[in-house]
């Protein structure tokens, strides 16, 4: 992939990514405002299940198709996806409903084969070097979302209340869905039912080395919230996880980076070259996270107050502030580790995330008991940065 390429690949995948973070904050809105409380409530619960759902799909359907898709071609990645996919969420919406809310076995389930079947698609994209088809699709599920949301719900009067949200979840999945496979035809041709037990059992140890990084990564971005919430309130963590979502929202720079730098890697290999080019997109990674925290650092705290509605909020600049040496951090290792997941070096991602957890368990019981929000921002901060010199060691010693 050549230079220009690359360059556009990652602003076209920065404009997307901010797009999608819009999307979802104006989803977010929609459900609180109309349907209030218990509707918020429901909808959390069900992307809460969806999400746990989602880890287990993934690992046939995330890292290890776009890693072997070169090696070992569409028709066996895309049967034991699509198999696993379907039997996953079947059991799992069973179990689920039986802990919860049974009603609503049957949406959990059919938006969890479709999520799966998209991933898998995104994934194949990915691994071809087709950034601009992730995008679309990327895009397009949260915009359908969103519109099929508005449709049902003043179209039919609204009778079918929070129900629209899964309606509309399962019409826009379907859609992006044949979108996809009808691009993926298209590009990689026409897929054949074939399964192989040695593609089962590389993508298997593939997949769950990446989502056992993804579990550990999650524990160590959420585990200070939880005691957070113990020792001071849920006040406090309304505070705090407002600063942290921001964050997460500086970091669409480094994210999208991270996904174009990946599918450049898997195409070029561990050479001197794509080492050279990760390094160099991490520092752009670094100088967009910097360009996001001095805005930040000069809007006044009062202005967070009056945008959340309470006085309270003016606190999340402090939280931004005291989380911004850990942000930087990770915008830098972020780029890293997608290197080292193309090369399939995935050790190294699952130890930096188990330090990382380590050293959040360690301070957070320390650190929160004594300055609460504070200390929860410090806690977290220091997580992020330990575990990114872990990567950025890795990766310099390796080149």
């Amino acid at each position: 992939m050549s230079s220009i390429n690359l360059r556009k690949d990652i602003i076209e995948t920065i404009f997307v990514k901010g797009g999608i973070l819009v999307l979802n904050f104006a989803i977010t809105l929609f459900v609180a405002r109309l349907w209030g409380a218990e509707g918020k409530g429901m909808v959390a619960l069900f992307v809460a299940n969806l999400g746990i759902i989602s880890i287990f799909c993934n690992v046939f359907t995330t890292g290890s198709v776009s890693f072997y898709l070169k090696k070992i071609g569409l028709s066996r990645l895309m049967s034991q996806a699509y198999l696993w996919v379907f039997i996953v969420s079947g059991i799992l919406a069973v179990i689920i409903s039986f802990i919860g809310d049974g009603k609503l076995i049957l949406p959990l389930f059919i938006v969890s084969v479709l999520l799966g079947f998209v991933v898998f698609h995104s994934s194949l994209f990915i691994g071809d070097q087709k950034i601009s088809h992730y995008n679309l699709i990327t895009f397009l599920q949260q915009f359908l979302l969103l519109s099929f949301m508005f449709a049902i719900h003043f179209l039919f009067d609204k009778k079918f209340g929070y129900h629209s949200y899964f309606y509309a979840q399962i019409i826009s999945l379907l859609i992006v869905f044949v979108i996809a496979k009808i691009i993926t035809r298209k590009t990689l041709g026409r897929a054949n039912f074939k399964l192989d037990r040695s593609t089962i059992k590389n993508s298997f140890n593939f997949g769950w080395q990446t989502e056992l990084s993804n579990i550990l990564q999650f524990l160590n971005y959420r585990f200070s919230m939880y005691v957070l919430s113990y020792l001071s309130g849920i006040e406090a963590v309304g505070v705090f996880a407002i600063g942290v979502s921001i964050a997460e929202a500086i970091w669409i720079f480094s994210k999208s980076i991270s996904v174009v730098q990946y599918s450049n890697v898997l195409k070029m290999g561990d050479t001197s070259l794509a080492r050279k080019q990760t390094e160099k997109v991490s520092y752009i990674s670094l100088l967009a996270s910097i360009a996001c925290i001095a805005v930040i650092a000069v809007i006044p705290a009062k202005f967070f107050g009056l945008i959340f509605g309470s006085e309270e909020f003016e606190y999340v600049k402090t939280v931004v502030l005291l989380l911004s040496p850990g942000i930087l951090a990770i915008s830098i290792s972020n780029v890293y580790g997608n290197f080292f997941s193309a090369i399939g070096r995935l050790k190294i991602l699952i130890i930096k995330s188990f330090v990382g957890l380590l050293v959040t368990i360690l301070l957070s019981f320390l650190l929160i008991s004594k300055w609460e929000i504070a200390g929860a921002s410090i806690v977290n901060s220091a997580a992020y940065i330990v575990s990114s010199i872990i990567l950025i060691v890795y990766f310099f010693r390796r080149k």
